[in-house]
């Protein structure tokens, strides 16, 4: 299974929505580091961990005509995606683990899984016991206690997995 398609079929385990390209970049992030992944290395950019090639193949997967890409704006003017899948896996694609971690991403909010996500890189990438800290740091305007409690949460849920 190449790429672009993969990206769709994940889409359409996530109830064929996914809302937004953070969201989808951490929702990678995690399949990978808990062992569910396809391969994909990240890097660390503002938003916290980020693949060009998932960013790559969600791009060929749209032109592909297997992902459809709906833009919205928010009352602000920020613009975000929604990503919905044109295909459906076949039942030997669908991983339970794979669904298990999606299940738990879609009790939470975008930043929260963003904050778990980059605390979580820090973490195995130098920063240790200090990625909390180091997350906060970063950033300042989206780690309220409310949200680091919820992205602690993410992790600890993740982990039981």
């Amino acid at each position: 299974m190449d790429l672009p398609e993969i990206v769709t079929k994940v889409v359409n385990l996530n109830n064929n929505r996914l809302v937004g390209k953070t969201r989808l970049q951490k929702t990678f992030y995690f399949l990978e580091e808990l062992d569910a992944g396809f391969g994909l290395t990240f890097d660390y950019y503002h938003y916290g961990p980020y693949s060009e090639d998932l960013n790559i193949a969600t791009q060929d997967a749209e032109a592909l005509g297997l992902l459809n890409v709906d833009w919205k704006s928010t009352s602000a003017g920020t613009n975000y995606a929604i990503f919905y899948s044109k295909i459906r896996p076949e039942e030997e694609d669908i991983d339970k683990r794979r669904v298990k971690i999606l299940q738990v991403l879609d009790q939470y909010d975008s930043i929260s899984i963003e904050l778990a996500a980059t605390a979580d890189y820090l973490e195995k990438n130098g920063y240790g016991s200090e990625a909390w800290l180091e997350t906060e740091a970063r950033k300042p305007e989206k780690a309220s206690t409310d949200r680091i409690d919820r992205a602690k949460n993410i992790l600890k849920e993740l982990s039981r997995i």
